[in-house]
């Protein structure tokens, strides 16, 4: 456990190594950061042992956590250093002047990251700041601090300076610590009031802040869908993970004339998955016994307003932290499995008469990060896609957008603001500063003091030319100096 009051010290000294490290030429720094493909890649065993033990999760869920981060490294590798490199700007008018848009680090980043992807939901912020010259922090979560504390050494076995990534490792008193220790920016995943709490000590200092947080996704499945591939992937979608994830589909949206259809189907698959603690698995535990717990009460919810289980909706045993996936039809619209984020392996199945009703009640949400359309038309999936009010959308697939590097993840509204992974991943590690230089060091410009007749006449001119434009502002800029100098 790492002291709070340690915390502040933890940063001054990642601040310290950290200013060699951002004034290396970004080129430098991406070809240093290159030894982290094979760290990663030579630790990969163990990396999949710790995940597996820590979370129970199987062990084909936890290597896709290492290939996840592989593939981040890698973008980064060959899209960084254009991104990050110095780029002029035009100057309009301003002929004789030189700008440049310079990207530079923030400082030093703390990440406190989650118990349910511990290692790709550490590693992500983490590599994502060391490209952008950034030192790290990282509070893992107390669930999983072993997956975290891998972080430290895979920057010491890719060869990257001592103290420039570092772990803590402690509750939310450590978290809270972090927040207020005077680092450039936070990186926090976790749930919504978890984040506000978040937010609110940042604010106390102004350190700004991305937020990954909670979500309630929907797949809406309309009456051209293929039902088989709809209710296969909807299935990996809702209880990959055991539903612990915070894209996991939450709620499915099915038009009413294929409702039992899609049912059906999702039935038929549901009954093949193995869910257990053992080797073999599809579906392994809950890695929180109060999430469970709270998986749990929704179902009651559920059950006391109607609502019907087709499969599943208990525990392996009553000691036991795997809960079957569960299938819920029958739904009254005011249970809380239809509002409030599950984060386990429930799935409730609602029939909706048609894509109107299934856009609207998915924009219902206060949540809005993610969502699925199944159709057979893919410009319809398109135009829906551009309707629903969430960061990121798959066609007739799930999950899949975080498995892309090159795209950005976040979500709007309670479930947060800013974006991590991709190039927006980078923009927001980094910062921009605007240079402009003067190229011919005239003895003054022409709106410096002292102010005079001549002063006016060339803004009013140069007024005119910015409202006319090209050759046409020319003329009238011309006339306009004249009739100023005569009048």
């Amino acid at each position: 456990m790492t002291p709070a009051q340690d915390v502040p010290q933890r940063v001054a000294r990642a601040r310290s190594v950290q200013e060699g490290w951002a004034s290396l030429d970004p080129s430098d720094r991406v070809r240093r950061l290159r030894g982290l493909l094979d760290a990663i890649g030579s630790r990969a065993g163990e990396i999949e042992e710790t995940i597996v033990a820590e979370t129970g999760k199987p062990r084909a869920e936890a290597l896709v956590e290492v290939t996840t981060i592989l593939d981040l490294v890698g973008f980064y590798l060959k899209k960084a250093p254009s991104f990050l490199e110095s780029r002029r700007v035009s100057t309009g008018w301003l002929f004789w002047k030189r700008a440049l848009l310079v990207r530079e680090a923030l400082g030093v980043v703390g990440v406190i990251s989650p118990w349910n992807y511990p290692f790709i939901l550490s590693m992500t912020p983490v590599v994502t700041a060391l490209f952008g010259g950034n030192g790290v922090i990282l509070k893992p979560s107390e669930f999983t601090p072993y997956s975290g504390l891998l972080a430290e050494d895979l920057a010491r076995d890719a060869g990257l300076p001592e103290g420039l990534v570092q772990v803590i490792v402690g509750t939310g008193v450590t978290g809270a610590a972090l927040v207020r220790s005077g680092v450039d920016k936070i990186v926090f995943t976790g749930g919504t009031e978890t984040g506000r709490k978040v937010m609110a000590a940042a604010a106390e200092s102004l350190t700004p802040v991305v937020l990954e947080l909670g979500g309630k996704d929907a797949a809406i499945v309309l009456e051209d869908a293929d039902l088989e591939r709809a209710a296969r992937g909807i299935l990996w979608g809702a209880f990959q993970n055991a539903g612990q994830t915070c894209i996991s589909v939450e709620r499915v949206f099915v038009v009413e004339e294929i409702h039992d259809l899609l049912v059906g189907q999702i039935l038929k698959e549901i009954r093949s998955l193995k869910a257990g603690s053992t080797p073999g698995v599809d579906v392994g535990p809950m890695v929180v016994p109060q999430q469970l717990e709270r998986v749990e009460a929704q179902l009651r919810d559920a059950l006391d307003r109607g609502g019907k289980v087709l499969a599943g909706g208990h525990r392996a045993d009553p000691a036991s932290n795997v809960f079957h996936p569960t299938l819920l039809v029958e739904l009254h619209g005011a249970s809380e499995v239809l509002h409030e984020e599950t984060f386990g392996p429930i799935l409730p199945v609602v029939p909706v008469r048609d894509q109107e009703e299934a856009i609207r009640k998915t924009n219902e949400s206060c949540y809005g990060l993610s969502a699925s359309v199944w159709t057979g038309d893919r410009r319809r999936a398109l135009d829906v896609a551009g309707r629903l009010r969430v960061g990121g959308v798959a066609v007739n697939d799930v999950l899949v957008n975080y498995g892309i590097p090159g795209l950005p993840f976040g979500g709007v509204r309670d479930s947060g603001f800013g974006r991590t992974r991709g190039l927006d991943g980078l923009a927001e590690l980094t910062r921009t500063r605007a240079t402009v230089v003067d190229r011919l060091g005239l003895s003054r410009e022409p709106w410096w003091f002292p102010y005079s007749r001549v002063t006016e006449t060339v803004l009013w001119a140069s007024l005119v030319f910015r409202w006319k434009r090209g050759i046409r502002g020319l003329v009238a800029g011309a006339l306009a100096l004249v009739r100023r100098k005569r009048g």
